[in-house]
């Protein structure tokens, strides 16, 4: 996948609250200039910048509200899981295949969305035309580009592959007779016994 396309989809659960942050920032600014605080021309040219933003956010949301709802329920949480990171939902529900199963297919998916991606007309081009001007953009890009995608996903619940006990059958199977909370509060009183 391009890493034009992993910035968006990194972007797309923050729209929302990106689009309001801009506001309320265009806001203040509109405010500063009234109190005489700040030059009439900077503060008409970031409005400006700032309608701007919000624009593009509305319009990449509404195209990729479009790319997801046609994807299947199994591509939508595999694309959950790796890059809007709403882990601790994925974790409760197991895939039920392989790492190597998950790869292949996350693989797929990628091949699937570029191709969505590329038929709706939104390609590098378009994205950094469009999107080039807006700095919190450009940041999340450059962390896509130096490999830190780690930096921009949420900090919950982080399960990764490497618990191959969650996604074989056995694991599906305890995982689903004892959920890993109760789990992990009957293993602290035996440690503290143990001290």
């Amino acid at each position: 996948m391009k890493d034009y396309q992993k910035t968006m989809l990194f972007l797309y659960p923050r729209l929302k609250r990106f689009a309001e942050d801009i506001g309320q920032y265009a806001r203040a600014k509109a405010i500063a200039s009234s109190l005489g605080r700040e030059d009439t021309e900077a503060t008409v040219q970031a409005l400006i910048d700032c309608a701007h933003a919000q624009r593009c956010c509305g319009q990449l949301k509404a195209l990729l509200d479009g790319v997801l709802g046609e994807l299947t329920e199994e591509e939508r949480l595999l694309l959950e899981y790796k890059y809007f990171r709403r882990r601790t939902k994925a974790c409760g529900v197991p895939f039920g295949f392989s790492p190597r199963t998950y790869y292949r297919r996350q693989l797929r998916l990628e091949r699937r969305l570029n191709a969505k991606f590329l038929q709706r007309g939104m390609d590098e081009g378009w994205f950094l035309r469009t999107f080039g001007g807006i700095p919190a953009v450009r940041q999340v890009l450059g962390h896509v580009r130096e490999r830190r995608e780690r930096a921009l996903v949420d900090k919950r619940l982080r399960c990764g592959l490497e618990c191959r006990a969650r996604f074989s059958r056995a694991g599906m199977r305890a995982a689903k007779a004892e959920p890993p909370a109760r789990a992990e509060k009957a293993e602290l009183p035996a440690r503290a016994a143990q001290k």
